[in-house]
């Protein structure tokens, strides 16, 4: 079986793809890598389970190469989901250097697969100049993408979601049920006809709107897609 490590496995889409890689039974060892480690207040898809203690909850910061070289040693399967708000410089060194700087050190240690969760808006037909509010996010994500496919051209999985949503702890509060907002608006954005074609020609709303999807099902397509036989490259 293989060794997983995915970037950013602590936060919410992270937490989810280490819950779908554990119950896939594909992989030998499931580890995370991030700044503070082992989540303190681990959502429901983990915490709900007792699944926290099966992660190797790795602590270090992804730009700490000394940090990479040791958490990428004796990896097959490397997935990111880094990413961050603020300034545009700031979006665009954590949601595409962070993982440029993974993928030259998963090349360095004969990593088998890259995955990367990137966003709906990226690859699609509105071009964002860079006064636009989240230029960062997306140019970042878009640079990610462009040397995962360079550095593992039939050995990648990149998804473009819109808006994930399903329960997610935010601080004491507990589970918020972002499921209960997000399915309407993906079910009146996807299939409703006329309604639905509508909104999606919207510029940036439409695209958002019309790429929601649940985070278990975010998960499961990550998870199926650096492990399915015989490896390819998808963008999904």
């Amino acid at each position: 079986m293989q060794r997983l490590l995915v970037l950013g496995g602590n936060g919410y889409v992270g937490q989810n793809i280490c819950r779908a890689a554990l119950d896939s039974g594909k992989f030998s060892v499931v580890a995370s890598l991030s700044r503070s480690g082992r989540p303190s207040n681990p959502g429901p898809c983990l915490a709900n389970s007792n699944m926290l203690d099966k992660v190797d909850w790795l602590e270090g910061d992804i730009f700490d190469s000394q940090r990479r070289d040791e958490a990428f040693e004796g990896v097959d399967v490397v997935v990111s989901t880094i990413g961050a708000f603020g300034s545009n410089d700031f979006m665009e060194k954590v949601c595409g250097d962070a993982t440029i700087e993974a993928v030259d050190t998963a090349i360095k240690h004969n990593v088998s697969r890259f995955g990367f969760v990137s966003s709906a808006q990226v690859g699609g037909s509105m071009k964002f100049s860079p006064s636009f509010p989240l230029y960062g996010y997306f140019k970042g994500k878009q640079k990610a993408e462009e040397a995962i496919q360079e550095a593992f051209p039939n050995a990648h999985a990149i998804l473009r979601p819109g808006f994930v949503f399903g329960p997610r702890n935010v601080g004491s509060v507990g589970p918020l049920p972002l499921h209960l907002i997000g399915a309407p608006i993906s079910f009146v954005s996807t299939q409703l006809g006329p309604v639905s074609s509508l909104i999606q020609s919207i510029p940036f709303v439409g695209t958002e709107c019309g790429s929601m999807v649940p985070v278990h099902a975010v998960s499961k397509a990550m998870v199926h897609g650096v492990s399915d036989e015989p490896p390819k490259g998808l963008v999904l």
